[in-house]
C-alpha cells in the first residue's frame, strides 16, 4: 500500500492539528501514513531559515492563527507556557522506540504527547512527564530516551528530512512532492484524488 510521509515536530501546534485528520484523509484513498519526528530546529538551522516565532510580527500573527485554527479543527488547545522554546528530542525518540515493533502504539503516544504539551500544558521535554504521558516501564523508558537505536533512528529521520527538503512542521510527501502546512490538506486530499 502507498504511503504519506506525515513529517513533524512534537513542538508545533499545527503539526497536532493535522494529526487529527491525516490518517483518515489517506485512509479514504487507499493510503497508509508513515508519521515521521524530527527536530524542526535542527531543520531551519540546516535549511538557513530563521524560526517563525522569532519574528516579533510571525509569532503575534501565529499566536492569533494558531488559536483560530484550533476552533476551526475542533482540537481543545491551549498555549503552551514555552511555546517554540523546548527541544523534542526526548518525545521523538519514545515515539521511534516504539515505532520500531508497534506503529500503532506509537501513534497513539504521538497523539497523548501532543496533547498533554498542546492541550494540558504539560512540559514534554521532562523525563517525568514523559515517564507519565508514555506509561512504559521505567526499564523500557531509560532505553527509549538514552538507547542507541532510538537515538539513531531520530538522527537518520533529521537527516532524510533535510535531504528530503522539509521545511516546516507539519510537512507531507506524497509522489515525490511536499505540501507544507495544516492548511495544505485540502491540497492533499485533491491530489489524492486526482491520482
Amino acid at each position: 500500500m502507498a504511503e504519506i510521509d506525515f513529517w513533524f515536530d512534537f513542538a508545533s501546534p499545527y503539526a497536532w492539528f493535522a494529526s487529527s485528520r491525516i490518517d483518515d484523509l489517506a485512509a479514504r484513498y487507499g493510503y497508509t501514513t508513515r508519521w515521521r519526528p524530527v527536530l524542526m530546529w535542527v531543520l531551519v538551522r540546516q535549511h538557513g531559515i530563521t524560526p517563525p516565532l522569532e519574528i516579533p510580527a510571525r509569532r503575534a500573527y501565529f499566536q492569533t492563527d494558531m488559536a483560530r485554527s484550533a476552533a476551526f479543527f475542533d482540537m481543545p488547545y491551549n498555549p503552551p507556557p514555552k511555546l517554540g522554546a523546548i527541544s523534542t528530542h526526548l518525545a521523538a525518540r519514545a515515539f521511534y522506540h516504539l515505532d520500531a515493533t508497534d506503529t500503532g502504539r506509537a501513534k497513539t503516544l504521538a497523539r497523548r504527547l501532543f496533547h498533554a504539551y498542546l492541550s494540558e500544558g504539560h512540559d514534554i521535554s521532562d523525563r517525568a512527564t514523559l515517564a507519565a504521558v508514555a506509561d512504559l516501564p521505567e526499564g523500557v523508558l531509560a532505553e527509549a530516551l538514552d538507547g542507541p537505536t532510538a537515538r539513531a533512528a531520530l538522527e537518520s529521520a533529521n537527516a532524510q528530512a533535510i535531504a528530503t527538503g522539509v521545511i516546516g512542521s507539519p510537512f507531507f510527501v506524497i509522489d515525490n512532492q511536499g505540501f507544507f502546512g495544516a492548511d495544505r490538506l485540502p491540497q492533499l486530499e485533491w491530489h489524492l484524488a486526482r491520482r
